[in-house]
């Protein structure tokens, strides 16, 4: 379950960046349990397409990331946030079914686990989605699947 703070990680080096804050200042505020081998490959990055670049191909995330982005030019603000729940979105599906996968045990405790998850980002997304340019459909798209209906 130490996805959750990679991404976490990841989105703080990429705003961090946006902000021209050296990556070896913010390393440091890095979550513990999202630490991962490859952190410390990202630190040479010295943009956020370099960095953008770096997590695509030497991370544990690079699938998530293939799956979300598109482009590293659309790394913005705004677009940071979106990439954010996009990468729990895919990371969370793919846990789920994942757990459904291996059924039993596994699956009776864990799938109720990540769809309450699925559902508490639901509400967030919905409330931190109000004031914004989204459409209802964009918004609709950063919603797990795997929540309850």
């Amino acid at each position: 379950m130490t996805y959750g703070y990679m991404i976490d990680n990841i989105i703080l080096l990429i705003t961090g960046t946006l902000r021209n804050r050296p990556i070896a200042e913010l390393l440091p505020r890095c979550h513990p349990l999202g630490q991962f081998e490859e952190l410390s490959t990202i630190s040479i990055a010295q943009t956020p397409a370099e960095l953008f670049n770096c997590v695509m191909v030497d991370t544990p995330l690079a699938p998530f990331f293939s799956e979300c982005v598109s482009d590293e030019n659309d790394l913005d603000e705004m677009n940071i946030e979106i990439l954010r729940n996009k990468l729990y979105k895919a990371y969370l599906e793919d846990f789920y079914s994942f757990c459904e996968k291996l059924g039993g045990v596994t699956a009776e405790v864990m799938c109720p686990i990540l769809a309450f998850e699925a559902d508490r980002r639901a509400i967030t997304i919905t409330i931190n989605s109000f004031r914004t340019d989204l459409l209802k459909d964009d918004i609709e798209n950063l919603f797990p699947k795997c929540g309850n209906p």
